[in-house]
């Protein structure tokens, strides 16, 4: 039996190494803050607000779930709980806002593995020799195929062999010049973040004839029909990023034909519980699954490699080194193995905290939880 007794926030202002450009806009560094979860007992367990300072990816921001966090989550955590499974059935009273949920339930998750002394990821059920995931490296979006192709040959030569490009139809030229190079686009998956609303559908249909390995979230995040429409057309496959909010959403998209593969970012669908049926639903339909990344600090990192070592992930996903992001990282950084993959953290919970020198320094929240 676990009792909690306090919940912090420690803000986090976080350069990047440079600028990053999606769609959506550009981010230039990781401002956010980290969420404590104190025991009784004195154990805690550590998770990161994922979301952004504007909405332009989801919904909510990170003042949002501040708000969420501080007036409406933590009063409800003054419980004795019997199963790490418990706390999202206890927030289940707070509609939406997944991001908020999510920062609190990955951490609680951490806080019950490290007091059980197992790692996460065996909470989470992932076979323990599954340790190596396979590295995929997110690129800022660019319309100059010369500087794309670049930036492609540097990471592959420092050992990176899967990669995602961001696009939108006023760049995307450089995808087409590029399909006309040596290199292989079977290894590169296309990330629109929805900027192709409105967009022919013929256009599309030439891009994936690039031979490009996945067009992940073409059109609006709540358009499952043009996505099936778009799907029964390209023989890429389509992926659904922003549209997957929860299993229900997988639903949809199999009950208008499409048989999607799965960008999951467990924040974004409330933290691990609905992780879980989403990977269930997933292995049951015969689903492709990847795991998605928000530029985390290593916090959210080992977050994501303990969900991403679970076997159902058999595509690559978005889980590069700490330093393609960051000069300094806030915990102990993941680096890249030789075989191109990122090693999972040994030890109980994460397998990773955050630097206690940074700790002392930080602005932080201190919530009593009763």
């Amino acid at each position: 039996m676990i009792r909690l007794a306090r919940l912090r926030l420690y803000k986090v202002n976080l350069e990047l190494l440079k600028p990053f450009r999606s769609a959506e806009g550009v981010q230039r560094a990781k401002q956010t803050y980290l969420v404590e979860l104190v025991s009784q007992d004195g154990i805690s367990g550590w998770s990161e607000i994922s979301a952004q300072n504007d909405p332009s990816y989801w919904p909510e921001t990170v003042s949002t779930c501040l708000e969420i966090i501080e007036h409406h989550l933590t009063p409800l955590l003054g419980v004795e709980f019997s199963s790490p499974f418990e706390i999202a059935s206890i927030m289940a009273s707070v509609k939406g806002n997944q991001m908020a949920r999510a920062s609190i339930e990955m951490a609680f998750f951490d806080l019950w593995a490290r007091h059980d002394g197992v790692s996460l990821a065996q909470l989470l059920g992932v076979p323990a020799d599954n340790t190596h995931i396979p590295a995929g490296v997110s690129l800022s979006m660019t319309g100059e195929m010369e500087v794309l192709l670049l930036e492609l040959t540097d990471l592959h030569e420092r050992g990176y062999r899967f990669f995602k490009a961001k696009v939108a139809p006023e760049t995307d030229t450089a995808i087409f010049e590029l399909s006309r190079t040596d290199f292989p686009l079977d290894h590169l998956v296309l990330d629109a973040n929805g900027s192709y609303a409105g967009t022919s559908q013929e256009h599309l249909v030439r891009l994936g004839d690039t031979g490009v390995a996945l067009i992940e979230q073409p059109l609006s995040e709540r358009d499952f029909v043009g996505h099936a429409d778009l799907a029964k057309r390209l023989v890429t496959p389509v992926g659904l990023d922003e549209s997957i909010g929860c299993v229900d959403d997988i639903i949809t998209a199999l009950r208008l034909g499409m048989t999607p593969t799965v960008n999951l970012k467990p924040s974004r669908v409330g933290g691990y519980v609905e992780s879980l049926k989403i990977i269930e639903r997933c292995q049951h339909e015969g689903l492709h699954l990847r795991i998605g990344g928000m530029l985390e600090t290593g916090i959210g990192r080992a977050h994501n490699v303990a969900l991403a070592s679970h076997p159902a992930f058999d595509r690559v996903g978005d889980l590069a080194a700490s330093n393609h992001y960051f000069a300094n990282d806030l915990t102990e950084p993941f680096v890249l193995s030789d075989d191109g993959s990122i090693e999972r953290p040994t030890g109980a919970g994460l397998g990773r905290v955050p630097d206690p020198g940074w700790i002392s320094q930080a602005p932080c929240l201190d919530l009593r939880i009763r």
